[in-house]
């Protein structure tokens, strides 16, 4: 993949010059901005909502900047400004995380403040298998389930996972097996009891197994319970229906709330519609999003051809599906997690690749155009901001 250009634009500060000159030479948009000494080391990375009137505030000689920092006299420091244009909060995000890493390369983690994304890990063929909460997506056996909403979510997936496939609780005990002394769950009849030998360590496997390929498509298994829930009900057997409904529920929360995106992290893929430059010109931005990686793909003036849209991400996509991603790809991972959770107002379209076709190309668009269109603000509308002195 091509590395994007982070800052396509660049100003030359002369504080001895015409200031309104230089602002206007800045657009009164939203931007990913760094503030550069004369030796062109960073002063101050910004994400801001109008860039003009930012600069204004910080590189001004009337009064604001001086309030803005008693410590530091940017028109002083400051000679050179180099930004990108954004036009939301999804790419204002991304850009700002990539800006971010290039600028402060040793410190940027511990600074820009995004959160990470949530996904368990299960390893059926390990030799004593169980399910971890991880936010470490890099290669390994086994298969990583998410994102979820946050490190609680991932929590209570695996106790429902455990509960509903009456999966062992204590891992401590099951790396006995066949020796361990089994626990209180066996006696519930809640735990086949592999620690003591009670069923061989291989058949634990395939349960495990049973239980990942439910939480990755938990539809057909629903299917079937609801299948037998009817049956039941028919016999007049009400008691076993009650049960296995009670079950289904426990079960169908798997593709809700906060578990309402999760799958293998290989089809952590979409579509994703933001508005453009022009908004109300029905401009938009088309990005591809696939594990470990963002990229727009392409700009729409009006409504898109939805067969050259799909024909172009599926052709991308096939190079950018991966189980695995590297420390930097999780962080990216992290950036569309969070947008994915956010309330949809503002935030873009996101449309499963694996899922997508032309008719939800066009619906996407149309429901884009339906979104609040972020307004321009009379002041700077500072949204990021990183600072190295």
């Amino acid at each position: 993949m091509t590395e994007i250009p982070i800052f396509e634009h660049q100003l030359d500060f002369d504080p001895s010059g015409d200031f309104e000159a230089f602002l206007k030479q800045a657009p009164a948009k939203w931007a990913v901005y760094l503030l550069c000494d004369a030796d062109d080391r960073p002063v101050q990375l910004l994400c801001a909502k109008n860039l003009r009137y930012s600069l204004k505030r910080r590189l001004g000689n009337e009064g604001e900047q001086g309030a803005l920092s008693r410590r530091v006299n940017y028109r002083e420091l400051v000679r050179r400004v180099k930004w990108r244009r954004v036009d939301g909060a999804f790419e204002a995000d991304w850009i700002y995380y990539e800006a971010a890493r290039e600028v402060f390369p040793e410190s940027y983690r511990g600074m820009v403040g995004f959160r990470p994304a949530w996904f368990v890990h299960v390893d059926p063929e390990a030799k004593f298998p169980r399910y971890v909460k991880t936010i470490d997506l890099s290669p390994r056996p086994g298969m990583l389930i998410g994102p979820v909403e946050d490190k609680h979510a991932a929590n209570r997936l695996i106790e429902i996972v455990e509960d509903a496939f009456d999966l062992c609780r204590y891992y401590n005990v099951l790396a006995q097996a066949p020796t361990g002394a089994p626990c209180a769950y066996k006696e519930m009849g809640k735990c086949p009891a592999p620690c003591d030998g009670s069923i061989a360590m291989e058949q634990y496997r395939r349960m495990v197994e049973w239980s990942a390929r439910t939480l990755v498509d938990p539809a057909e298994f629903l299917r079937g319970h609801v299948h037998r829930m009817k049956a039941a009900a028919a016999e007049l057997q009400f008691e076993t229906a009650a049960k296995i409904k009670a079950y289904i529920e426990q079960v169908a929360q798997l593709g809700k709330g906060a578990f309402r995106h999760m799958g293998k992290l290989r089809n952590f893929a979409y579509l994703s519609f933001q508005h453009g430059p022009r908004p109300l010109q029905g401009d938009a931005r088309v990005f591809l999003i696939a594990p470990g990686s963002i990229e727009e793909i392409l700009g729409l003036i009006g409504e898109p051809k939805p067969a050259e849209v799909l024909r172009a991400a599926l052709m991308l996509a096939e190079e950018r599906l991966a189980d695995a991603v590297d420390a930097i790809g999780a962080e990216r991972t992290g950036i569309v997690a969070h947008h994915l959770f956010s309330p949809k107002q503002g935030h873009g379209i996101f449309l499963r690749l694996d899922g997508v076709d032309e008719k939800s190309i066009s619906v996407a668009y149309r429901e884009l155009k339906k979104q609040r269109v972020e307004e321009e603000v009379a002041d700077e509308g500072v949204m990021k901001e990183l600072q190295s002195l």
